[in-house]
């Protein structure tokens, strides 16, 4: 199947376009941008600054030697929180600073704009690595004091945004007294018993978690980015109305995906997009380390959907940044900014080459074969999406016979019949991990989909359950 070309990433440093990223999710990749050299050689100094505050100069020397990709080989994975958190505590400002110049000299954003308080910089360890970690060994971050007066600096000076964290402060304390849960997020659910080192982001859109509308998001490269980790982005879903499990936070079962885009990026390369195309995090399956950092921009005042577990209020003005005013901040209130977002509503994504069959009935272990189909009901190349009582699963017919496997992705349990699939490969639309057609497996040991026993007999097709499926 040909993927849609008409939001594929410009690579040359065009001159770029504010209006197609609002409204048409036209994205970036970019090899230059405002500050690149500083704000890169500020992010190096301090990563090694911080291995070695936490692990000692025989670790800071290994990782100089090796790269930052490879931290995972001289760094605990135990103390990953603890490098992000000085890599935010000490570039904090600099960060705020690089963002508003890449608004306003790079994207050319003519008017005022925001910069959310929120900067986000993850170190990805390799899967393999990283879940060996357990979370009562994983070391807990100090407590942002310097954030915390910050914000109360901005909202002394600023009596609206006192009076709105007040008002804030006692509805949370009333709900909590009332035992009121304002979303049923439920972070196990997400994340399953994954400790924190190991965790990705599934396919989603920003204001499902309280961001803001038409944002632009800034995701920098610092190193170890391959298509083994990287960002996962969905533009030929771009305006197409998305429901997400409020418990789990993944897309609603039913909702098919295109073929996932992930670019390998070199370090210091910046991608541009907007949020409310649907994206998600690759678990990494590589064996890199991948480091980058995320940021938002609002062209204009931030506006929120009504719904969210939580809302990003705080921002800085871009005409207080350009002036370094650090202690001057922001507040919009959900309540008072709500809005729509800017798109045209298209027909969803349906996959073309999946057809579905449910039977009611059990696939019993070790049992006699199951008459399922007809030999020509299943077209080579097209997949067949059984649902029986107690099993899920998908068959096709390759050239080399049939194939057919259980659809839970071993990773956390997506169904990967909605997920993207071209007779050779199909794709989770989970974290964008693929599987072979032929065998099951995905370039990590740790992950291969199940086998279930399929054979064609007088044109009919059979599946059979054994003990090991």
């Amino acid at each position: 199947m040909a993927q849609d070309q008409s939001h594929i990433v410009h690579t040359a440093d065009p001159e770029i376009d504010l209006s197609s990223i609002i409204n048409n999710a036209q994205h970036y990749l970019l090899n230059d941008h405002a500050m690149k050299e500083e704000i890169m050689a500020k992010l190096r100094a301090e990563f090694l600054i911080g291995v070695e505050k936490y692990h000692g100069p025989e670790a800071r020397a290994g990782v100089e030697r090796d790269g930052l990709k490879m931290v995972h080989k001289h760094f605990p994975v135990e103390k990953v929180r603890l490098l992000e958190f000085h890599l935010r505590e000490t570039l904090r400002d600099d960060l705020y600073y690089w963002s508003y110049k890449v608004g306003a000299e790079t994207l050319g954003i003519p008017n005022e704009f925001f910069v959310d308080h929120l900067i986000v910089i993850r170190i990805h360890y390799p899967h393999l690595v990283a879940r060996k970690a357990r979370a009562e060994d994983i070391a807990a971050p100090p407590y942002a004091y310097t954030e915390r007066m910050r914000l109360l600096q901005a909202a002394l000076r600023n009596p609206k945004m006192l009076a709105y964290a007040g008002s804030r402060a006692i509805a949370k304390k009333l709900d909590e007294r009332r035992k009121k849960k304002s979303h049923a997020y439920d972070a196990k659910a997400y994340h399953g018993n994954l400790a924190t080192p190991a965790r990705a982001h599934g396919a989603h859109v920003d204001t499902w978690y309280g961001h803001s509308y038409d944002g632009i998001n800034l995701w920098l490269s610092i190193d170890g980015v391959n298509e083994g980790n990287t960002v996962i982005l969905y533009p030929g879903m771009w305006g197409q109305e998305v429901h997400f499990d409020p418990v789990s936070m993944y897309l609603k079962e039913g909702q098919a995906t295109p073929r996932p885009l992930k670019y390998a990026m070199e370090p210091g390369q910046l991608l541009v997009l907007n949020p409310e195309m649907l994206h998600g995090t690759q678990v990494n399956i590589s064996d890199e380390t991948r480091v980058a950092l995320t940021t938002r921009l609002n062209p204009h005042e931030p506006r929120f959907a009504k719904e969210a577990p939580f809302h990003f209020e705080y921002w800085y003005s871009s005409k207080d940044l350009a002036d370094k005013r650090w202690g001057k901040m922001s507040a919009f209130p959900h309540k008072e900014f709500q809005g729509d977002p800017s798109w045209t509503s298209r027909e969803p994504y349906k996959h073309k080459d999946t057809e579905k069959l449910t039977l009611n009935f059990a696939l019993e272990k070790d049992a006699d074969p199951v008459d399922i189909c007809s030999v020509d009901d299943l077209k080579p190349g097209h997949r067949l999406g059984v649902d029986f009582t107690n099993a899920k699963v998908m068959i096709w017919r390759t050239k080399d016979g049939l194939r057919a496997y259980h659809r839970s992705c071993p990773h956390m349990g997506i169904d990967t019949i909605d997920g993207f699939q071209d007779g050779k490969e199909v794709f989770c639309p989970g974290h964008g991990m693929s599987f072979s057609v032929e065998t099951g497996e995905s370039s990590c040991e740790a992950f291969k989909l199940k086998a279930v026993k399929a054979t064609e007999k007088d044109g009919r097709v059979f599946l059979a359950r054994t003990a090991a499926a």
